[in-house]
């Protein structure tokens, strides 16, 4: 059976003793007797319901009842209802309930005439509810074996209910505290991988996910995986990057300006290249060094062959906060713990207060490592691990996209990008820290909007525009749906285990 996770509703428990019908007679909290002689007029059903409704987000609640007694006429029900429902009549006699009676084995949905459903049931047979929350389909089973579909679609709001009309009837509810007779998890393993199988037989046209693959290798810059993947394809490898033909009758200053293009051909400005493998080669080196832990290496790559990131706080706000931060991450994995803490004071210090609030909560995080004397053994262990600098990386990469995806080669950006890649190499570098400190001072205010703006506009490889269609297709499946079933987790798909 499924099990509740903390964020979901709670699940029926228990009967709830505190509402009964009429000649009741309660064991404990799963057994219940009819123990009256029944009048078979009026109201005089004992029904009685679970402790909670059926939770919503669950992809298929089910509980069953074994009859330990049919009594003098076996006049048992079992389904559900909702709040209001009266107590003493039995499930699917009024609206808003639904049951399955085993003196004649109808089912009832709402009403007093049953119709015909399934077999009988009495003294040691098992039967079971259920609701297929993302179908929003009623079923019943018996003795373990699933019955037709009973009635859809099901509102939601439901309680689990059974219904007893005659003298010695007593039954025993299973809300999942034993295991149940029903295969329920081989139904849901059965149905998973019917899904499968129907999207096994969707035709994929030859070459997608050779393209898909090249694709994210070449748009997150992985350059020599790129070329091995490109080589074991038969496709000889990337070709080199040309320079921009020449101009006619330039000037020195227009010389001047291409030569310092075409030295910078691996820079940010495009050229007879798509925009993504012009800078193959600089995202390429920039990744390698924020995974290397070289925040100071990718700080002197970007101010001398992209500086437009370095320079627009306005744009790349939520970039230099981040490379801010790998930089004290990487101080502190080093165990050069005053220079964190200096770092900290002189450059991180200056993201605190209202204007930065909504980076509050990471910086935090991020500061506190020093606290620990084994940070990578700590509750912050995660800062130390792949995954963040994988994440900056990518912070770092999708920047570089934006800039060269710019038209005219990326405008005042992609002008300081090539043009400030000459004097970059005629003058010695500023302290790589010193590249951050005055962007964010001057951008602290705008990077809650610009990080809001950054997530809606940076460049996503093709496999992540699919994957965040797909997300976006099953949530709003799930609205559609009045938010039943469980809510679609892209990462139960992912093979391998979460990182």
């Amino acid at each position: 059976m499924e099990q509740p996770s903390m964020s979901q509703q709670p699940w029926p428990s228990e009967l709830n003793a505190a509402r009964q019908g009429h000649g009741l007679e309660i064991k404990d909290k799963y057994t219940v007797r009819y123990a009256v002689d029944a009048r078979h007029i009026g109201d005089t059903v004992g029904s009685i319901q679970a402790n909670h409704p059926v939770p919503t987000n669950c992809t298929v609640y089910y509980y069953e009842l074994t009859v330990f007694d049919a009594g003098v006429y076996g006049k048992i029900a079992i389904g559900f209802a909702d709040k209001s429902f009266k107590l003493t009549r039995q499930p699917g006699w009024e609206i808003g309930s639904y049951g399955y009676h085993g003196d004649d084995g109808k089912k009832f949905i709402g009403s007093g005439h049953g119709e015909d459903y399934g077999p009988t049931f009495s003294t040691g047979d098992t039967v079971g509810a259920g609701i297929h929350m993302g179908r929003q389909e009623l079923f019943f089973t018996k003795n373990g074996t699933k019955l037709k579909m009973a009635h859809r679609p099901v509102r939601s709001g439901l309680y689990p209910t059974i219904g007893l009309h005659s003298k010695g009837e007593m039954v025993q509810v299973n809300f999942g505290q034993k295991p149940f007779v029903f295969d329920l998890e081989g139904m849901l393993a059965e149905e998973k991988a019917a899904q499968r199988a129907a999207v096994d037989r969707l035709p994929v046209a030859p070459g997608i996910t050779h393209m898909l693959v090249r694709q994210y290798l070449l748009h997150y810059g992985y350059e020599e995986t790129l070329r091995a993947f490109d080589e074991a394809a038969g496709l000889g490898g990337l070709e080199p990057l040309q320079p921009p033909p020449p101009q006619q009758q330039q000037g020195p200053a227009e010389a001047d300006r291409a030569a310092s293009a075409a030295s910078t051909s691996s820079s940010c400005r495009p050229h007879a290249e798509s925009d993504a493998a012009s800078a193959l080669p600089l995202r390429a080196r920039l990744r390698s060094c924020v995974m290397s832990g070289d925040v100071d290496g990718a700080l002197a790559l970007l101010a001398a062959q992209c500086p437009a990131v370095l320079a627009d706080s306005g744009r790349f706000g939520q970039v230099h906060f981040q490379l801010a931060c790998q930089k004290y991450i990487e101080l502190v994995r080093a165990g050069r713990v005053q220079e964190a803490v200096l770092f900290a004071q002189r450059t991180l210090s200056q993201l605190r207060g209202p204007s930065a609030a909504s980076l509050e909560p990471s910086l935090r995080d991020v500061v506190a490592l020093v606290a620990y004397q084994d940070p990578q053994a700590s509750p912050l262990a995660h800062l130390m691990g792949r995954g963040q600098r994988d994440a900056v990386a990518d912070a770092v990469n999708a920047a570089i996209l934006a800039v060269v995806s710019e038209p005219s080669g990326g405008g005042a950006a992609a002008d300081a990008a090539a043009g400030g890649g000459a004097a970059a190499a005629a003058e010695p570098l500023p302290p790589p820290q010193l590249q951050l400190r005055p962007a964010l001072a001057a951008g602290a205010s705008e990077l809650a909007a610009a990080a809001v703006a950054a997530a809606a506009s940076r460049p996503v490889s093709a496999v992540e525009a699919l994957l965040q269609q797909l997300v976006a297709v099953q949530g709003s499946l799930h609205e559609a749906n009045g938010g039943q079933g469980s809510a679609f987790n892209l990462q139960e798909y992912m093979p391998g285990p979460a990182t």
